[in-house]
């Protein structure tokens, strides 16, 4: 008897849905790209408890008459792919007729539609289990498709799905992608009645970015116009100076397609050349129009990823565009262009005027061998930390006394040395700073300052069951011999050499303050001289304000002054002169959102950890009473050896090392 069976259509439906839905969000991105490929203007979206009870989307597009409306539900029902030859032109959004019969297949699921010559709509229903059911109905002309009870039969899908802010956030951000795509569309977004997106569909991109990120942010982009060959680049990129810790508001569209693009991403680097800060990545929003045979869109399940049949020309066709705008900022009171040129960034010398973030005057000296940025004397302050100021006075200030030269050797008791650790340890001390390990209290939303105060004390009973670095063989340094590249500190210990990373170093000694601070119920704030007011985009307002006790608690005083606007008047004492407030809040929650985001409301250790974002950076120039304080600091912490994050604050080379590497053992 044979083996081999063919999968049912049910069957079949629920493992496609595996791979096209992973989650609520991929329901709102199928059936809203569904709606814009049926030539919607208008297209509204409506969640409750996260989506888990309900997504509803409804759009004024062609519609469907009764047959059409059957056939959708078939699996690889399409009206976007006739034949084989049209796999090599497609411009639409969907194609391969799987959403839908997914969808249908694990929800409650409900269709109405009507087109523009009909006298009525049809509806038609299914709960996954049963064939699908048609009957007439009043409705307007488009479509409105409702899920209900999302994954009801794959309680196992179900279960693995994130708390209800982390999926929301994950709506926003998929719906942002495709407003961005389409501004000449209105969209609307509701979650649980609660208005959260009104945008209407006015064409104007820039228009288009000022409502979800800000007015803050679109007016430090510059306009990007460049023609090569078959390609045509449209957008904005960031100024120099203003730069995001990750990639995510580089965002790229491919025919009006969200995609990631290494090509692309790559030719974004080669256009800022020496302009790019290490580390750190300058927000773009770029659309590349070209053929469709000159690209495979088949290739992700959710069509995020695509390829291109050269990517070298991709590549450079995007440096080009991005360094053509940079060299229109010559020309005074312009925000950049049409422009072409070849790749590299800007010219090897010159002077550049700049009109950084819309308003002030900015101007950039050019050297065949550094950029520097020369600010007017009046806008230092406010733009200290965005053009690269002398970092000394952008560092928060180390909490401590001053520290003669002279008594660096007393900061460490004679014969006191570091535990070795065994290579079997590592793991354990890597693992942890897992956040799974946190009480569940800790995750969920804190309702009081007490029991906030008494998960600073767990936290701070942990650090010494943590373990050593196992990077740290010897004893602990005691004498600083040098600095490496303004970020390696070069020590002696009685065992050996000692290199400390500056950067990892201050991140534990903050992180450890924070807990303090909070454990003891003293938090000292200190109150800014002027208010600073951040415009954030919406996606991080959420992540904000629904812990803002946990903010409060750090010492942070946050108060919400519009949709996409916070004012902060505090900060944590222990941050010293920390230089741009807004550069912080957003390094921070890119951070919560990036590492963290499966676990919203986020836990207080992951805020703090976050929070020492303020620390001192790589290259920063610390004098050396600054690093005597640092090394003293760092040794009275209670886990001095590995930074909030796992990594390494130092590693040692002993004596012994050190002699085979001169080959005199």
């Amino acid at each position: 008897m044979s083996k081999i069976k063919v999968m049912s259509p049910a069957l079949s439906n629920r493992i496609a849905a595996g791979e096209v839905i992973e989650r609520p969000a991929s329901v709102v991105k199928e059936l809203v790209e569904n709606a814009i490929d049926a030539g919607a203007t208008q297209i509204g979206v409506e969640i409750e408890r996260a989506g888990s009870r309900l997504i509803a989307v409804t759009d004024n597009g062609c519609g469907m008459d009764s047959e059409d409306a059957m056939l959708a539900l078939e699996q690889h029902g399409t009206s976007k792919l006739l034949c084989e030859d049209d796999l090599n032109t497609i411009m639409t959004l969907g194609f391969r007729g799987e959403a839908l019969p997914s969808i249908a297949s694990i929800s409650c699921f409900k269709l109405t539609t009507r087109t523009a010559d009909a006298a009525e709509g049809v509806m038609v229903t299914t709960d996954g289990s049963a064939p699908p059911e048609i009957q007439p109905c009043a409705c307007a002309v488009g479509t409105r498709i409702e899920v209900r009870e999302l994954f009801h039969n794959l309680p196992a899908r179900k279960k693995f799905l994130k708390s209800p802010a982390t999926e929301e956030h994950h709506i926003e951000e998929a719906l942002s992608a495709l407003a961005i795509g389409h501004p000449e569309i209105g969209f609307r977004l509701t979650l649980d009645g609660r208005n959260v997106l009104n945008s209407p569909g006015s064409g104007n991109l820039e228009y288009r970015l000022q409502e979800l990120f800000g007015k803050g942010f679109s007016g430090k982009m510059l306009t990007v116009e460049h023609q090569e060959n078959r390609m045509h680049i449209s957008g904005f990129i960031g100024a120099p100076g203003f730069t995001r810790p990750s990639r995510r508001d580089q965002r790229v569209f491919i025919n009006s397609r969200a995609v990631e693009a290494q090509a692309i991403y790559r030719g974004i680097k080669d256009g800022y050349a020496t302009l790019a800060e290490p580390g750190r990545y300058n927000p773009v929003v770029l659309f590349v129009e070209m053929p469709p045979d000159e690209l495979d869109v088949n290739v992700h399940p959710a069509k995020r990823e695509v390829r291109f049949r050269s990517e070298y020309a991709v590549s450079r066709a995007v440096a080009a565009a991005v360094s053509g705008a940079l060299r229109k900022m010559r020309e005074p009171g312009t925000a950049g262009g049409s422009g072409s040129g070849d790749a590299g960034g800007l010219p090897a010398a010159g002077t550049v005027s700049l009109p950084f973030s819309g308003k002030v005057p900015l101007t950039l000296v050019l050297d065949a061998a550094e950029v520097r940025y020369d600010v007017p004397e009046k806008v230092q302050q406010s733009l200290i930390s965005e053009v690269s100021a002398p970092a000394v006075e952008t560092l928060p200030v180390l909490n401590a006394e001053a520290v003669e030269p002279g008594e660096a050797a007393e900061a460490v008791e004679p014969g006191e040395a570091a535990e070795a650790v065994e290579p079997g340890e590592a793991v354990e001390a890597a693992e942890a700073f897992d956040a799974d390990e946190i009480s569940p209290s800790a995750v969920d939303a804190v309702e009081s300052t007490a029991s906030l105060q008494q998960e600073c004390r767990t936290l701070l009973a942990k650090q010494g069951s943590w373990g050593r670095n196992p990077a740290l063989t010897g004893e602990w340094p005691e004498r600083i011999l040098g600095v490496i590249d303004h970020t390696y500190i070069i020590a002696e210990s009685s065992g050996g050499m000692v290199m400390i990373d500056q950067h990892a170093a201050h991140e534990r000694v903050m992180f450890e303050r924070l807990l303090h601070i909070a454990a003891a119920g003293e938090c000292v704030s200190q109150v800014l001289l002027l208010p600073e007011t951040v415009e954030l985009p919406r996606s991080m307002m959420p992540v904000l304000m629904d812990n803002q006790a946990v903010f409060t608690t750090l010492g942070f005083e946050v108060e919400a002054v519009g949709s996409t606007t916070v004012m902060v008047s505090s900060l944590p004492a222990s941050f010293g002169s920390c230089g741009n407030v807004e550069r912080i809040f957003m390094d921070m929650l890119a951070e919560l959102l990036e590492n963290f985001g499966s676990r919203l409301p986020v836990a207080l250790e992951n805020v703090a950890r976050a929070a020492c974002k303020a620390a001192v950076k790589a290259h920063d120039v610390l004098s050396e009473n600054e690093l005597q304080i640092l090394l003293r600091e760092l040794r009275e912490c209670r886990q001095g050896t590995l930074c909030p994050h796992g990594r390494p604050t130092m590693v040692s080379m002993s004596i012994k090392e050190l002699e085979k590497r001169f080959f005199r053992r």
